[in-house]
């Protein structure tokens, strides 16, 4: 372990995963990891949520925890502030080939919903009920519409495509296939969510941005997540940790695995670790 790097708290940027990582799997975030990140900060650290979901999805969890620092959400395109409640840095898909890719896509699987997510809100094109099951997880509800035709125009931040668990890989091989799919990046962020995103959008790439943004290009960049959409993150971090139930993939690039799961607190074992040095 590298713990030395860890001697200025002040220097501590800790970005965290949401799902499967911060939060428990009953999607309550623990007393235990609220504590831990309370005391980082008391330390001088910074803690920073880096999530797939939307704005709509994650606000209510910053309250508990007195959260008011910048957000990464939708898998890294965007960086929100929550101490101006504004945008400060955001990408988005290119619209018109992205409508034809999602056309595509539910001709192909009509099992699938597609999730258009915009700043303003989210529309639900054939929707389905792994659709309705991340309504539930997200704490949020959509605007559910007949076409593609019914989503307004501009700015659509990603779109979460949710099916049945043996439709993925099939799914993801197929998209790779598309007209325009170099144009954006492909993820998948569960067992049944594929995502579409910006190009060379990612988590990684917006903690760079957010340190580049921030001034924070001297910090210690620590980074937790638990899934393939937290790669790049965890690849570009000086200090990278997973819960017990990170995917294998996850586990191979990361300083610390922990003990705990992210319903036992793996955060909190990840932030008394650092505060220990």
């Amino acid at each position: 372990m590298r713990g030395h790097m860890f001697k200025d708290k002040s220097k501590i940027i800790f970005f965290s995963d949401m799902d499967g990582t911060l939060l428990s799997k009953d999607k309550t975030l623990s007393k235990r990891n609220s504590d831990a990140i309370v005391r980082l900060r008391q330390a001088g650290g910074m803690f920073v949520v880096a999530t797939g979901r939307v704005l709509q999805a994650t606000a209510h969890y910053f309250t508990p925890i007195g959260l008011d620092c910048p957000v990464i959400l939708c898998n890294g395109g965007m960086i929100y502030d929550c101490g101006t409640n504004s945008v400060k840095w955001s990408e988005y898909l290119p619209e018109e080939k992205a409508r034809a890719m999602v056309a595509q896509l539910l001709d192909k699987f009509p099992e699938a919903c597609a999730e258009i997510c915009r700043p303003e809100g989210i529309y639900d094109v054939n929707i389905n009920d792994y659709e309705r099951h991340h309504w539930k997880i997200g704490g949020f509800t959509a605007n559910i519409v007949k076409s593609l035709d019914d989503v307004p125009h501009g700015d659509w931040c990603k779109i979460l495509f949710a099916m049945p668990e043996t439709s993925i890989v099939p799914f993801a091989e197929y998209a790779k296939t598309l007209e325009f799919a170099g144009d954006v990046e492909f993820v998948t962020s569960s067992t049944i969510f594929h995502e579409m995103l910006p190009k060379d959008c990612s988590k990684g790439y917006a903690v760079k941005k957010f340190k580049e943004l921030y001034g924070f290009d001297g910090c210690v960049t620590v980074a937790m997540g638990d899934y393939n959409n937290d790669m790049a993150m965890l690849e570009y971090a000086d200090f990278a940790a997973c819960p017990s139930n990170a995917i294998d993939e996850v586990k191979a690039v990361c300083d610390m695995v922990c003990r705990a799961d992210c319903t036992g607190g793996a955060v909190a074992e990840t932030i008394d670790y650092i505060l220990s040095k």
